[in-house]
């Protein structure tokens, strides 16, 4: 079976990407639990956070927290999940590592519906002025140059 994250990498399938570079993709997840449900994903396939390297693993959680920061203190979410999956047990759905970030507004509104275009360009919208966060956070972390 093919994996839809590898091919939302190598542009075959079409996703709503909020950011890409070092090694890292950052999209509106398909089903979202949350209005900006975002998943962190490496570019090169790893089945799960026991296989990504740790180089890799480090990009991918600090920018997951760099997101995490945005939603929290420049957008006004209540609350943010920050999370992984490892094995079907656990909850993967995917099997190609990456991180949830779920915020949570405090309206009520959760639930796993599919994403709609509208909604999927008004986080876009909300989250352009914030691009440039993921690079300052991995920057400061030593990660990148």
């Amino acid at each position: 079976m093919a994996c839809i994250f590898c091919s939302i990498a190598a542009g075959e399938a079409e996703s709503y990407q909020v950011y890409r570079g070092h090694g890292l993709m950052v999209i509106l997840d398909k089903y979202p639990v949350s209005r900006g449900h975002l998943l962190v994903i490496p570019v090169e396939h790893y089945e799960a956070v026991q296989d990504t390297p740790p180089r890799l693993l480090a990009k991918a959680w600090v920018a997951a927290s760099a997101l995490a920061h945005v939603y929290r203190s420049r957008l006004g979410a209540r609350g943010v999940k920050v999370l992984t999956n490892s094995g079907r047990i656990a909850g993967q759905v995917i099997f190609h590592f990456h991180i949830h970030v779920i915020p949570y507004w405090g309206d009520g509104q959760l639930g796993r519906g599919v994403l709609t275009r509208e909604e999927a360009l008004s986080v876009l919208e909300m989250l352009e002025p914030h691009k440039g966060v993921v690079e300052e956070y991995l920057k400061g972390a030593g990660l990148v140059g």
